[in-house]
């Protein structure tokens, strides 16, 4: 037998011990890890993405898929008859699955038939078919095994043996491979088609885009252990195909960003690079903020900027300040430029003056002319805050926007900055946004094993984090976001301007279901843990 004969036999044993087993929805618990950016708030692309610019049209034939009086080996209705899918689902079937254990990780991402309640009606419609050695019977470690042998290529005594029973009329390896063939599907030798990925999150089964329900609903069920929360949302090359909301909330509700608005500000400053209106991200940022000019942050870059090593603290008031642009000028250099990580937000406020003196717009007009109007988002829909001067763009902070809105966001970086066939981000700056020094690269947290304190990941995601609970992760190798959102509620009339002083003050609140507003006296709601949801996330890719 040749080794990858070796290899498919020894996969057949896994599958079959999974399918004795019946014990495959376990729920691992994990602890939740305090990240780095709750610790900084404390102290105050890729080669190998799934995404492509040019994807082929997914094949909608599949063969005999539309008729349940034909029979195919294509039990799943995907055009192909496949060991991992078809063959999976038979030998579960012959084992007694049903329900989602069924059909969980075995159907192909272009299934016609994804529910368990269509699968066991086909299969018990054709029950007779599945008697593959002609015994009269169907048995799983019979026919169920001949079947997986033979999608995984065995032939000859390889095919057989062992896997016929006594009383079989068929037990010779040709008269096995003749009537296998007899069945298969009419488009099983076409070539394999490629999903077209999508930009508008229209729903769709999670079948479609190659995972399970059962992935989807485990990274929200844990997105939902914390009550603060209102809404989670799922995509999925570009398909949402998961999405809960708290009571009183839906998908028109707009939320609040806190500091994930700073991994937009970066993609404006990106996008200004790419329009040459800043010449790279090792500019000196005094040739821009002029006042630093002959002092000791004449020489930080806006590269150590972005990676929040510009010298600057992590303590500051910038949020309690009139004019914070001012604050944040004139904030002082405690550390040599690029030496260490230090989460700043007055470091993020820079943004506004590089961007208003680089574009001659403001940093709100420029995000919304570059950024946010060319991914569909209604601005309409949007509120972008200003500082209590009402003049002074937050480019560290706040944008109120829908949940699919933040999700456009997510996947214009999960897509290397390039949307609908043009590019929004530079490609090379949205790879270095997404590369870590550390833990971080271009305002976007990098959850690498550094940001788990050693702890090993299966992927690596990347995040825009807010306060309270905001949230943006990507996936880019499986073109995947979620979005999840904490509850919030501000009135439109109260307008953008933040205001401490009024009655009452006019800020973004999403402090009051997590019990962390001031004067409170009640436990604050905790979050979600991080490592568990990187892990639920992992079972999102693929499954073929």
């Amino acid at each position: 037998m040749t080794c990858s004969k070796l290899q498919a036999l020894f996969i057949i044993g896994m599958l079959l011990q999974m399918a004795v087993s019946l014990n495959t929805f376990g729920d691992t618990n994990h602890g939740s890890s305090l990240s780095p950016y709750e610790n900084a708030l404390g102290g105050v692309l890729q080669q190998n993405q799934k995404w492509r610019p040019a994807a082929a049209k997914m094949t909608e034939t599949s063969g005999n898929a539309d008729c349940d009086d034909c029979f195919s080996w294509d039990i799943d209705g995907s055009g192909k008859a496949e060991p991992l899918t078809d063959g999976l689902i038979v030998l579960r079937y012959l084992f007694g699955f049903s329900d989602e254990a069924l059909i969980s990780g075995a159907l192909a991402n272009n299934a016609s038939r994804t529910s368990s309640e269509a699968l066991t009606s086909f299969l018990k419609t054709h029950e007779a078919e599945l008697d593959i050695d002609g015994d009269d019977r169907s048995e799983p470690l019979t026919d169920g095994l001949l079947l997986l042998r033979y999608l995984f290529g065995f032939d000859g005594f390889a095919l057989t043996d062992g896997a016929t029973s006594s009383a079989a009329t068929r037990a010779t390896p040709s008269s096995i491979e003749g009537f296998i063939l007899a069945h298969l599907p009419e488009t099983q030798n076409d070539p394999t088609a490629t999903p077209e990925l999508a930009w508008d999150f229209a729903p769709a089964p999670a079948s479609k885009v190659g995972t399970t329900q059962t992935a989807v609903d485990r990274v929200i069920d844990h997105i939902f252990t914390d009550i603060a929360v209102q809404a989670a949302l799922v995509t999925k090359d570009g398909y949402l195909i998961g999405e809960r909301f708290s009571p009183g909330y839906d998908a028109d509700s707009l939320g609040t960003s806190w500091s994930v608005a700073k991994s937009f500000y970066s993609a404006a400053i990106g996008a200004a690079i790419g329009e040459g209106l800043i010449s790279s991200v090792n500019l000196k940022a005094s040739e821009i903020i002029t006042e630093w000019q002959g002092t000791a942050k004449a020489e930080v870059t806006l590269h150590n900027m972005l990676q929040m090593r510009s010298g600057y603290s992590s303590i500051d008031d910038v949020f309690f300040s009139t004019d914070q642009t001012a604050y944040s000028i004139d904030r002082p250099r405690i550390r040599v430029p690029g030496a260490r990580f230090a989460y700043s937000n007055a470091n993020s406020q820079l943004f506004e003056p590089i961007l208003k003196r680089t574009t001659g717009l403001s940093a709100h007009d420029y995000l919304s002319l570059k950024i946010l109007e060319p991914i569909g988002i209604n601005l309409n829909d949007v509120g972008l805050w200003l500082d209590a001067t009402g003049d002074n763009p937050m480019t560290y902070c706040c944008i109120d926007m829908k949940p699919t809105d933040f999700a456009r966001f997510g996947l214009l970086y999960a897509r290397g900055g390039q949307w609908r066939g043009t590019q929004i981000v530079p490609t090379d700056y949205v790879t270095s946004s997404l590369t870590a020094n550390g833990w971080y690269g271009y305002q976007w947290w990098i959850m690498n094993s550094a940001y788990f304190s050693g702890e090993p990941v299966p992927i690596e995601v990347s995040a825009a984090q807010g306060l309270d609970g905001q949230y943006i992760f990507i996936w880019p190798e499986e073109d995947v976001v979620v979005v999840v959102l904490s509850q919030y509620s501000h009135p439109v009339e109260q307008g953008y301007v933040l205001d401490l002083t009024s009655v009452p003050p006019n800020y973004p609140v999403t402090c009051t279901a997590r019990n962390s507003c001031p004067g409170t006296l009640e436990a604050s709601v905790q979050s979600f843990g991080h490592l568990e949801l990187v892990e639920r996330m992992a079972a999102l890719g693929d499954s073929l």
